[in-house]
């Protein structure tokens, strides 16, 4: 028996979230103007974030198509809205053209000819090519994004080639995540590591990704939480051992994401060269040396601590504290990450960076509930949930 569709109407969260996000960039474009803090530094950290939450939702898509299970089918609504709004976060990426100049040290002739190691970058790294990159980073992004979300709308369609399309989407899955791992590796080195033209590392572009990663699962298990309340069928699909299941992958992240950030701390320092130990000489200097203690003990040892629990993964108040914190701690390490290179001193957290953080979390608010809105919650001929939702 055919399942009845069921939507929400998210329609006042989305006007609502688009008001606000309208509003928090046109206040932080004439709080630039009367501000000390350098606009394209804070609109890049906002970027980063957000660009990186739709990313993480891209990746969990495919590795919920991958790995099967009722709880992919579960959550599959919720990462597809995000997915679509990769291409807004193009158009919101187009401003920071306007500011490499001033982000990028690498733009400027005097800078190269007084470090020719990153003189010998050139042909890699120049405004041409990095837009160029850019571009097609997102056309690849954005073609992932619509194709498997006009995949999942015509399976909800289509109940004949249900079966067919879910199998086709599990096996393209394992390679769009291979190509994702390429490109967000590639990004990561252009966008934020090219920052410090003179530094590289192998890992840096792995961090960026389970941090991604991290903070799409946080995001999923709370508006899987909202969802429930507000919907008997996702309640009842959203059970303790599902809810374990998505607690595990925190878990699991946030373990992989202590093991590459400390692994690249460890292999850096140890070189015992300039070319290698600069980035965190200032990140462990004064003013930031506190942010970086405190994501040690409370950005892992805390959460992972709290994971350990079965109780705390199958409660879903336990659940989504736990993953609301995991957020937190991903902003504030893309902070430490990033803002140290604009030569802020003291931890100094701006009006400018909440006001794009906010303007921007806004405009993707907006988009992701006009989205999540726009289908059914839960996918109505997905073969993963045939035996666990009523079809009555």
């Amino acid at each position: 028996m055919t399942r009845t569709p069921s939507t929400l109407d998210l329609s006042r969260i989305q006007s609502a979230a688009f008001v606000v996000g309208i509003v928090g960039l046109v206040a932080a474009v004439l709080w630039s103007l009367i501000g000390s803090t350098p606009f394209f530094g804070s609109y890049l950290y906002a970027f980063l974030f957000w660009v990186g939450l739709s990313l993480g939702c891209l990746v969990m898509l495919f590795v919920q198509h991958a790995g099967g299970g009722s709880w992919g089918a579960m959550i599959r609504r919720p990462l597809e809205a995000g997915v679509s709004v990769l291409p807004i976060m193009a158009l919101l990426f187009v401003p920071l053209l306007f500011g490499l100049g001033s982000l990028y040290d690498w733009t400027h002739s005097e800078y190269l000819a007084v470090h020719p190691t990153v003189e010998w970058k050139a042909n890699y790294l120049n405004i041409p090519f990095f837009i160029l990159r850019s571009a097609v980073y997102f056309a690849i992004w954005s073609y992932a994004a619509v194709y498997f979300v006009r995949q999942s709308a015509r399976q909800d369609k289509e109940v004949e080639v249900s079966g067919k399309i879910a199998y086709r989407l599990r096996m393209l899955s394992g390679p769009w995540i291979v190509v994702y791992i390429i490109t967000m590796t590639l990004a990561a080195v252009d966008w934020a590591m090219s920052l410090t033209p003179d530094w590289w590392s192998g890992i840096y572009g792995v961090i960026f990704m389970i941090g991604q990663a991290i903070t799409a699962v946080s995001f999923i298990i709370g508006v899987m939480a909202f969802l429930a309340a507000r919907d008997p069928k996702v309640d009842e699909v959203l059970t303790s051992k599902r809810l374990q299941d998505l607690g595990n992958f925190l878990m699991a992240f946030t373990m992989f994401w202590a093991y590459v950030s400390f692994s690249q701390l460890i292999i850096l320092w140890s070189n015992n060269t300039v070319e290698t130990s600069t980035w965190y000489v200032l990140r462990l200097g004064p003013g930031w040396s506190g942010l970086a203690a405190f994501l040690l003990v409370f950005g892992f040892f805390a959460p992972f601590a709290i994971l350990f629990s079965r109780w705390v993964k199958r409660k879903r108040r336990a659940l989504v504290t736990v993953a609301i914190w995991s957020v937190v701690v991903q902003l504030l390490n893309l902070f430490w990450f990033i803002i140290p290179t604009f030569q802020r001193r003291g931890f100094p957290l701006s009006p400018l960076d909440l006001l794009l953080l906010v303007g921007m979390g806004g405009i993707w608010l907006a988009v992701f509930t006009r989205s999540l809105s726009a289908h059914p919650i839960l996918p109505l001929h997905d073969p993963r949930l045939a035996k666990v939702v009523d079809h009555a």
